[in-house]
């Protein structure tokens, strides 16, 4: 039973960052297209929340908005390849850009621009999904150069540890 229900709070999460990624991109752009709801969705799971769980250690908040900028960067350039190249259907083109790679499909600028919603955005959403909402995990905190920077407030009715 409880792999059922983890297994529907990632179709949850997916879902929701799929959302909130088009809602961004139809701001910014004023339009999107379903790819990107797919990968974005796919993304929040596997690639911002996930990656800080296969860390030996509590990872440092650069490093985890670094590791999972890097692997949505490898997503975004693999989706495009799918999507643009091999279905054609140009959903993006960056390659008449400057600072473009991934045979056009990736683009420092957009590379910048996903760290920076990793960073402000995803982690701290999905951090906050699995502990409020899952009610999951321990409570969320930050660190920056081995120091801690933030830590998200406490679930209400909460019991408080006692230490022994």
């Amino acid at each position: 039973m409880k792999i059922i229900k983890h297994f529907f709070q990632k179709i949850m999460l997916f879902v929701l960052c799929g959302y909130i990624y088009c809602f961004i991109e139809l701001i910014y752009r004023g339009y999107t297209h379903i790819s990107m709801f797919l990968l974005s969705g796919f993304l929040g799971v596997y690639c911002i929340n996930l990656p800080h769980y296969l860390y030996r250690h509590k990872p440092d908040y650069f490093e985890r908005v670094l590791s999972s900028t890097v692997l949505c960067t490898l997503g975004e350039g693999i989706t495009g390849l799918i999507v643009n190249v091999y279905l054609e259907l140009n959903v993006w083109d960056y390659s008449s850009l400057p600072f473009t790679f991934f045979w056009g499909q990736c683009n420092a600028f957009f590379v910048l621009a996903w760290a920076f919603i990793i960073g402000l955005i995803g982690i701290f959403f999905c951090d906050g999904y699995w502990y409020y909402i899952c009610k999951y995990k321990e409570q969320p905190y930050y660190k920056i150069f081995g120091k801690e920077f933030l830590r998200l407030p406490k679930r209400k009715n909460e019991k408080k540890r006692v230490s022994p």
